[in-house]
């Protein structure tokens, strides 16, 4: 059957009307052209007989794919690939290992909302809540909760608002079909049973498309639950690296803060030296010394004057029975508690910033790492272990309080009576510290006393 186009037949009845105007050929319907026109213009009869009846129908086949593939590969696979029959692929043209296909995709017809599963339900998050509370609340694993929300980003990370959903009846894995998958061929990857599927979902699994969500009962998210542990295993290094990182750059900041201090300090002693230099070379110190060596030579020569005269009383008088004696002492009554250290803060210095907030009550005796500490005096031990300088020991007799601070590791326990030479533990830097030291304070009557006017 065959259709003219309405181009054609316009063109055809101008060309007719331009005729019969023009008086070319007679009005009668068999009328023929002259010899020259007739390989031109149709048979004047022709354009009077009826067009054949012309019935449109819509195009019912849906969009097709032309793709080139391997000898191996089916129809059967293509099909399942794309979620079509085998009857929507079809070879067009074939070659040794590779062959043309077409495949016709069902025709998109009226937009509808994604399936889901009834049995799945939704659960607005509130403020305050959490995975594993949510979970508890619903007699769910954690496990179960995750399966059926595989969007999730976090384990700790819940906005009030947000939707979780919640499966009622069976447990499983809550998946949407994407394109190039099906529902089977989603059942056959996770291994699942087709007929719980299908009574899961409350529908065939052939009647789900692209953008449904299919409920996979019996299948658990193990490896996923595993993925977002280990996430926040290492969001918390992260942040532990965090703050270990801000800590540094605050000691750094402190040592350059100190430093600064020093030069200042430094340049200030070589400003106040130069200035001693150029008063001790002017002529106002050269006049005072002169007056200096006059009067020490006035002094001297007054001096000698009494020697002489207290001499000559002494041998002219007698004192028999009187006997002079002499006697010495030694203050103190404590040891040193190291045999080789540098001492680097004295009581009450305030040289670092930790000693300008909180009062020095001891001194600071640095150490390499593990250095010896012995007891300075006999006592018992009355703590042995974390305390208020990192790892201390503290030594008691009567009323005198001896502590050892900032030790790697203590060698004696609470209760123990210590000697003089004893070893109570070794240097380290624990608690507040900036370097390996021992922390050394002597406390009588708990008020704390600078050891240095204790020590030989």
């Amino acid at each position: 059957m065959t259709v003219l186009s309405d181009a054609r037949r316009s063109a055809r009845g101008l060309i007719g009307a331009a005729l019969l105007c023009a008086g070319l050929f007679p009005a009668q319907a068999s009328a023929t052209l002259p010899e020259p026109l007739a390989g031109m213009f149709t048979a004047p009869s022709d354009l009077f007989v009826p067009e054949p009846e012309v019935t449109l129908q819509p195009d019912t086949r849906g969009p097709a794919l032309h793709l080139v593939t391997g000898g191996q590969t089916t129809a059967k696979a293509l099909a399942r690939r794309y979620g079509v029959t085998a009857g929507a692929v079809r070879t067009l043209k074939s070659g040794p290992g590779w062959r043309l296909r077409e495949v016709r995709l069902p025709h998109p017809g009226v937009a509808r909302a994604p399936a889901r599963p009834a049995s799945v339900q939704g659960y607005t998050v509130r403020p305050g809540d959490t995975l594993s509370g949510v979970a508890t609340r619903h007699g769910l694993s954690m496990v179960d909760l995750l399966s059926v929300n595989l969007d999730r980003q976090s384990l700790d990370t819940l906005r009030a608002g947000e939707t979780l959903n919640i499966p009622t009846r069976e447990r499983g894995l809550l998946v949407r079909i994407k394109p190039g998958q099906s529902a089977l061929s989603l059942i056959a990857g996770y291994g699942a049973d087709l007929v719980a599927t299908a009574r899961a979902n409350d529908v065939l699994p052939t009647e789900l498309h692209v953008g449904d969500e299919l409920l996979l009962p019996g299948i658990r998210a193990e490896s996923f639950r595993q993925q977002l542990l280990a996430a926040r295993e290492a969001e918390r290094r992260a942040q532990l690296a965090y703050a270990r990182q801000q800590k540094y750059e605050e000691y750094l900041a402190w040592q350059q803060d100190r430093e600064r201090q020093r030069l200042q300090e430094k340049y200030a002693r070589q400003e106040k030296y130069e200035a001693y230099l150029a008063w001790k070379n002017s002529p106002e110190r050269q006049r005072q010394q002169a007056a200096y060596e006059r009067q020490a030579r006035y002094e001297a020569a007054q001096a000698a004057a009494r020697q002489r005269a207290s001499a000559a009383v002494q041998q002219g008088a007698s004192l028999p029975g009187r006997v002079q004696t002499a006697s010495t002492s030694r203050a103190g009554g404590l040891a040193w508690p190291l045999r080789s250290f540098t001492l680097t803060s004295r009581f009450a210095e305030r040289d670092i910033a930790f000693h300008r907030e909180v009062f020095h009550g001891g001194v600071d005796l640095a150490a390499p790492f593990g250095t010896p500490i012995y007891a300075a005096s006999d006592g018992t031990v009355s703590a042995s272990g974390y305390g208020a300088f990192g790892l201390n020991v503290w030594t008691v007799n009567g009323t005198s309080t001896v502590i050892y601070g900032h030790m790697s590791r203590t060698a004696v326990v609470p209760g123990q009576t210590v000697h003089t030479g004893q070893v109570l533990g070794y240097v380290g830097c624990t608690g507040v510290c900036t370097g390996p030291h021992l922390h050394f304070e002597v406390r009588l009557g708990g008020q704390a006393v600078d050891p240095l006017a204790l020590l030989p």
